[in-house]
């Protein structure tokens, strides 16, 4: 381990004006911001390790061998999949971006590495008797009303194939039409979908 180096461009100081800068001008969720933010936290963990946390100091394999500590695990963490390597990645390549667009740094040396390449998998969609399984275990509570409130969030979920977080954030105004409704998705954008019924 080298001895840790006096920071110029110190990372915890820009990883704390990227949050803010990712929260209020790009508006991501509270979720994605808690996710960068511990991804960050390992990735100043890391540079800690390696001798320097000042961003200035660093290259491109700096960044790379980071990649791979998370790969296959280290003091900062275990080994994490491919999602979320890449996941980690953007918020390391986010933070450097930023950092050059404040003029912090004149070089981004996390520009030139990518994330692993995740095997695209098709999700397993249920069967007709598994949805009608699950609507007649919500209809089944004894509270009535639970049991119907239950059963119209499922169907529609099941009926739009809209996120748990779309149907959570609805409004009374995004459904002004029985067979459509607008939904508000990730990062602030909107759709309208039709409502299937089941």
């Amino acid at each position: 381990m080298r001895q840790l180096v006096a920071t110029g461009v110190d990372c915890q100081v820009v990883t704390r004006s990227f949050l803010d800068h990712v929260g209020i001008e790009r508006g991501l969720s509270a979720n994605t911001i808690a996710a960068y933010r511990r991804d960050l936290r390992r990735y100043e963990a890391f540079l800690q390790e390696c001798g320097t946390t000042d961003l200035a100091a660093l290259s491109e394999a700096d960044v790379a061998a980071f990649v791979a500590s998370l790969r296959t695990g280290d003091e900062s963490g275990p080994a994490l999949s491919e999602s979320s390597v890449g996941r980690c990645l953007a918020a390391v390549r986010g933070l450097h971006k930023f950092a050059v667009s404040e003029g912090l740094l004149t070089v981004d040396v996390a520009r030139g590495v990518h994330p692993p390449r995740p095997a695209r998998r098709l999700p397993k969609a249920l069967t007709v008797d598994e949805i009608a399984s699950i609507l007649g275990a919500a209809a089944s509570v004894p509270d009535g009303a639970r049991a119907v409130r239950d059963s119209a969030l499922l169907e529609l979920l099941y009926g739009t194939g809209a996120r748990i977080s779309e149907v959570v954030a609805l409004d009374v105004d995004d459904v002004s039409d029985p067979s459509l409704v607008r939904l508000k998705g990730k990062g602030g954008k909107e759709r309208v979908v039709p409502v299937g019924s089941f």
